[in-house]
């Protein structure tokens, strides 16, 4: 069986306010009225902050700092890890594998295992399953999964929308076969997955890979912007996965709960990706789930993508919202489409 045991959690010293957004869409919009205030912007997404990594940051860098803050902050041996997983959108090349990276700046022992996954809202959910299976199959005792983004460097000043939601974070979580002193300690249970690709252009980076990739006439439309686009620009059509996200999430805890022979009223506390605050809790309603059950962190964070679930996990772990004998679900959902889930015991 497999503990998550500890998490921690990193944001870059910069930070965005509604009104930082508002006055660079006025300027790369090129906007000369004033035709919507923060309170508005705020009332859009539950959002008042959101953090922003510097240029020469990347995601592999929040996940490091992350890291580095397990193992001071939860007495962790890093010697005792036996196995890296990093979930990112942002990747350091097409090769080497970050993971490789990571080992060397932690300064990890050589027998390490160490792997990428490309996955976005639904990463965390993925990670672990796998971090549970290496662990269930015997191949390892302790895995470091690190999951980080920094999805501010593809999003233009002028798509407001986008970057009034999104942050730059990194998280790392212990997973282990066994609990540890004053540790989160809890254990997880199945999981349930579900993709559809058919929605790859309802959320995408564009110009960011080997299909269509940047060419010198797109970046040059960049050159003289101060957040440049190098990396390609992230696109969202948000009716449609506003809509995605109130018909698959209903269905994906259903299947949880089925899998787990569990009804709703069993489910001590709700962690969904962090995603938006107005669609979270119109999901919340539709569910019929009291406030007080359903864990949303966003408004002084915003959506960190594949971090979002452990920070606000942690968060409330810190809070002490927890007793024994709670059942908490994690579910991610988004870009892919992608959807998974997993329901955590307090023991």
């Amino acid at each position: 069986m497999g503990y998550i045991n500890a998490i921690s959690y990193y944001f870059p010293e910069d930070f965005i306010s509604n009104q930082d957004i508002i006055k660079d869409y006025q300027v790369f919009a090129k906007q000369k009225e004033k035709r919507i205030t923060a309170d508005e912007l705020y009332q859009q997404n539950w959002i008042r902050k959101r953090y922003q990594a510097k240029l020469s940051v990347t995601a592999k860098d929040l996940g490091n700092y992350a890291a580095k803050k397990i193992f001071l902050e939860w007495d962790i041996d890093k010697d005792d890890v036996e196995y890296i997983i990093f979930v990112s959108d942002a990747l350091e090349y097409k090769g080497p594998t970050t993971a490789c990276i990571i080992q060397n700046d932690l300064g990890l022992k050589t027998t390490v295992g160490a792997i990428d996954i490309l996955h976005g809202c639904t990463g965390f959910v993925y990670g672990l399953s796998i971090a549970n299976a290496l662990i269930v199959s015997g191949q390892v005792n302790n895995v470091l999964l690190i999951t980080a983004d920094t999805p501010t460097k593809i999003i233009h000043p002028s798509d407001i929308e986008l970057r009034s939601i999104f942050s730059d974070a990194g998280a790392a979580t212990l997973v282990s076969n066994q609990k540890i002193k004053e540790g989160i300690n809890a254990s997880l249970g199945k999981f349930t997955f579900g993709t559809d690709g058919s929605g790859e252009h309802l959320l995408k980076v564009e110009r960011s890979g080997t299909r269509h990739p940047a060419d010198v006439e797109w970046l040059r439309q960049f050159l003289n912007d101060r957040h440049n686009n190098l990396g390609g620009r992230l696109i969202m059509k948000s009716s449609a996965i506003f809509l995605f996200a109130l018909r698959t999430v209903p269905r994906l805890v259903k299947k949880l709960l089925e899998i787990e022979n569990l009804s709703q009223n069993d489910i001590s506390f709700f962690i969904l990706h962090q995603a938006n605050g107005q669609m979270l809790d119109f999901i919340r309603k539709r569910m019929k789930i009291p406030s007080e059950q359903f864990i949303v962190n966003i408004e002084e964070i915003g959506n960190t993508v594949s971090a979002s679930i452990p920070i606000a996990l942690c968060d409330a772990f810190r809070e002490n919202k927890f007793s024994q004998g709670d059942k908490v679900l994690l579910a991610g959902f988004g870009i892919g489409l992608s959807w998974g889930g997993t329901i955590i015991n307090f023991e």
